[in-house]
């Protein structure tokens, strides 16, 4: 398990991704925007994370909403806090923070 857990880990978009929802759980359109990626690709790394076991996901209505799952083991909760000394390289909680609240919630 843990060398999928790694596998999650080693790309930059995934660890962009898990950085956002370490604040709160968010729909694909939010994510989209805040990483400035298209649908496919942030749906591609959510599911990515999601086999890794580090994001659920809950429909709602026509929307997906991810968040992070309480990972059983130590190696993956201390990943997670690792990313929150990461430094925002690319305004991806700015964005997040100044974008409107949307009718997907």
């Amino acid at each position: 398990m843990s060398d999928i857990l790694f596998r999650a880990f080693s790309d930059p978009t995934r660890r962009r991704a898990l950085r956002l929802l370490s604040r709160r759980a968010l729909c694909v359109c939010d994510l989209t925007t805040a990483l400035r990626l298209p649908q496919p690709t942030v749906s591609r790394h959510l599911g990515a994370l999601q086999r890794a076991g580090l994001v659920r996901v809950e429909r709602r209505g026509k929307w997906r909403h991810y968040a992070l799952t309480e990972r059983a083991d130590k190696i993956g909760k201390g990943l997670i806090a690792c990313l929150a000394s990461e430094a925002d390289t690319h305004g991806d909680l700015k964005r997040l923070g100044d974008q409107p609240r949307r009718t997907c919630r």
